[in-house]
């Protein structure tokens, strides 16, 4: 497949013709949306609490006496029927939204959605920049509102670098997941990123 090429200053250089298997899988729609589900439940957090009839202050003493006020019986004005009572089956603030994700399928959905970006890879001969500044004039040139950087090892200084530009997330061809390769505009392999991916994902 024909991949485009830019220099480190992200100049556009001659496209090669490179053998590539890692985009030729066929595109599992099922898989992808089952595996890109359960990546965001991962990440869910359980961030909403309502308070028990328990929880709720006041509501020690009975409201009024058992009978003869023609009203029903109450024990606390924390009822949850009462206004200000407590929630029924509220959120508790400790769910727990994660789902396990099988490895083949994890991989499987990988595959699916890199052969989806087959028409927007390109590679970056290196990234030896140390300014933000410098990264997103490089950046500029690929042309691309949202790029995946993807490194052969990833550093420090590539989080740093990238981390407050726009649109632009970073990680080694080991760590590849679903939702950001779904994500991106762009897949940016850096220096010999591609053909370790290649290998890496082919054989796993």
């Amino acid at each position: 497949m024909k991949i485009a090429v830019y220099s480190k200053t992200g100049e556009k250089k001659e496209a090669i013709d490179q053998k590539v298997t890692l985009f030729d899988q066929v595109v599992n729609p099922a898989l992808i949306h089952e595996v890109v589900v359960a990546q965001l439940a991962n990440r869910r957090e359980a961030s909403a609490k309502a308070k028990t009839r328990a929880e709720v202050s006041g509501g020690g003493k009975k409201p009024y006496k058992q009978k003869g006020t023609g009203r029903a019986r109450s024990g606390s004005i924390r009822n949850p029927l009462w206004r200000g009572g407590g929630a029924i089956f509220g959120p508790t603030g400790i769910q727990n939204f994660a789902r396990t994700i099988i490895k083949k399928k994890n991989r499987g959905a990988i595959l699916s959605a890199l052969a989806t970006k087959k028409d927007n890879v390109v590679v970056l001969e290196e990234l030896v920049t140390t300014k933000t500044k410098d990264f997103v004039k490089m950046y500029a040139k690929l042309e691309s509102r949202k790029a995946l950087f993807i490194f052969p090892a990833l550093t420090e200084n590539h989080i740093l670098v990238t981390r407050n530009v726009d649109g632009v997330k970073v990680c080694d061809y080991r760590n590849l997941n679903v939702y950001d390769v779904l994500e991106a505009e762009k897949l940016v392999f850096v220096g010999n990123a591609l053909e370790l991916a290649n290998k890496y994902w082919e054989t796993k």
